[in-house]
């Protein structure tokens, strides 16, 4: 793969990320609409079971910090698996901002929404991918190595 090919796929994934990430602002613009009443939402559940589902799906979520790294690490073996491990990586961070709005929309609580969407910038933060990483791979791919 040339460098420049491996530029535009780094440029292409960027952008994928950044929409995801931009995506769980939109779920907080959505909460407090709701929250503040500009936006007509009158489903509240009262169900015991309810933290009990906010417990597992925040366990959960913390749980996506081991998937991520076991895919970034299988994707981190050749530099073909770069983009498809990182929008991996993006779908399990998104997906943490999407159980918090699940959350809210069941318990009508904000707070809950916020502690989910906390966790999931940390998760694109710790896990966004870096071009000098996907360089220093495609690299290492390059060099012929007699070691392998």
């Amino acid at each position: 793969m040339p460098q420049a090919s491996l530029q535009q796929q780094f440029k292409t994934t960027n952008y994928i990320g950044l929409a995801m990430m931009a995506s769980v602002f939109i779920y907080a613009a959505i909460v407090l609409g709701i929250d503040k009443g500009y936006i007509p939402y009158k489903a509240s559940l009262n169900i015991t079971i309810l933290p009990t589902i906010k417990y597992i799906l925040l366990v959960i979520s913390i749980l996506h910090y081991l998937i991520i790294r076991f895919f970034q690490k299988f994707s981190s073996k050749s530099a073909a698996y770069l983009p498809a491990g990182a929008i991996i990586t993006f779908a399990l961070c998104e997906a943490v901002g999407i159980y918090g709005l699940v959350v809210f929309l069941l318990t009508r609580n904000p707070t809950d929404f916020f502690i989910f969407m906390v966790i999931s910038l940390l998760y694109f933060y710790l896990f966004y991918p870096r071009y000098a990483d996907w360089e220093r791979l495609w690299n290492k791919n390059k060099s012929p190595n007699p070691m392998r």
